[in-house]
């Protein structure tokens, strides 16, 4: 597997300049491809320091299964209403800008970003 970059260093940036989107996402299940987004919650942070905080639920369009209103805390009562994945997703990327995207899980978050960009004929940024 080719390396895209083989150190810290190379990003001729340093780190401490960097301005990074912490994300996370909660979901209605665990695949991108049958499942939809019901809250996007984000941090821009440089230096240490917090600049600004995104948050939105998002109306899936669907009820959102028990077991993950469980898990997350998030009902399908919870959503009605709230900004559809046409209106919350743009959002968040004009928010993320061309920040570096930090998350816990990061394959499973930036699945549903890119399958959620796909849907909308978003492109995928950066």
């Amino acid at each position: 597997m080719p390396m895209i970059q083989g150190t810290l260093d190379e990003l001729g940036t340093p780190l401490h300049d960097v301005t990074f989107v912490v994300v996370d996402l909660e979901t209605t299940g665990g695949n991108a491809a049958d499942c939809a987004i019901t809250e996007i919650g984000a941090v821009k942070v440089r230096g240490g320091r917090a600049l600004g905080e995104f948050q939105t639920l998002v109306d899936p369009g669907r009820p959102i299964p028990a077991f993950i209103q469980i898990l997350t805390g998030i009902t399908t009562a919870m959503v009605a209403g709230a900004p559809r994945l046409s209106a919350a997703l743009p959002a968040f990327f004009d928010f993320a800008g061309d920040c570096v995207l930090v998350a816990h899980n990061a394959p499973f978050d930036v699945s549903f970003l890119r399958a959620g960009a796909a849907q909308l004929g978003v492109a995928w940024p950066g």
